[in-house]
């Protein structure tokens, strides 16, 4: 099977706003991006910049847009002709790398308070049916498509935490301390969010996680 794949290049040796290179391979039709990705490292241009972290449990690092839709490249199966580029309205490194330390940040300056998911808050004290909803929100893979797609954080990213802050606030939430704690942010979060569905629909876990969570903040504990 032969692939046409157009791959975004950016970074300090290309012009002013990038461009995009084209690659033309042959591969296995059951091949996936990635291995394409990792194809054009080895074989065309060992300077593609991009991520992969096949064999960590929860990971999504290889998210990536391909023709137009976000998705994690070591599912998305090769197609005859592909443009491959960084997952749009997310701050850039190189070529493909987001830069993911960037995008976290902006959640946790928005609401310095849920830095405390990120140190471990979670399970303790929690009832059983709370406990549930915790660990089926932690499947996230923190791929940051949601962020990717949300219109309103692409309108207003000084603003609005996205999908993934929504996500964190739910996790929070639960702990009816810390929901009072953080009632105002919850409170503005909500009533930014325009409930598109469409942070639901790029996310890769197997259940609406998203969904989950924004309906835990609405009912309350």
């Amino acid at each position: 099977m032969q692939v046409k794949c157009d791959v975004w290049r950016s970074g300090a040796d290309t012009e002013a706003g990038g461009r995009y290179d084209t690659y033309l391979l042959d591969v296995d039709p059951t091949e996936n991006v990635l291995g394409i990705l990792v194809k054009i490292h080895h074989e065309f241009d060992a300077s593609l910049a991009f991520r992969f972290a096949c064999g960590v449990v929860k990971c999504g690092e290889c998210a990536v847009e391909v023709n137009g839709s976000p998705c994690l490249a070591c599912e998305k199966k090769a197609a005859g002709e592909m443009k491959v580029q960084p997952l749009a309205g997310l701050p850039l490194i190189k070529d493909l790398v987001i830069d993911r330390r960037a995008v976290l940040g902006e959640i946790l300056k928005l609401i310095p308070g849920l830095s405390g998911i990120k140190e471990g808050a979670g399970l303790r004290n929690l009832n059983p049916v709370d406990a549930d909803k915790f660990v089926r929100m932690t499947k996230c893979f923190e791929c940051l498509m949601c962020q990717s797609v949300c219109p309103v954080r692409a309108d207003m990213p000084d603003e609005f935490v996205g999908p993934l802050g929504l996500l964190w606030l739910g996790q929070m939430s639960l702990d009816p301390a810390k929901r009072s704690f953080i009632k105002n942010e919850i409170d503005a979060a909500l009533e930014m969010c325009v409930r598109c569905g469409l942070c639901s629909e790029a996310c890769p876990c197997s259940e609406d996680i998203i969904g989950l969570a924004i309906d835990t903040l609405e009912k309350g504990p």
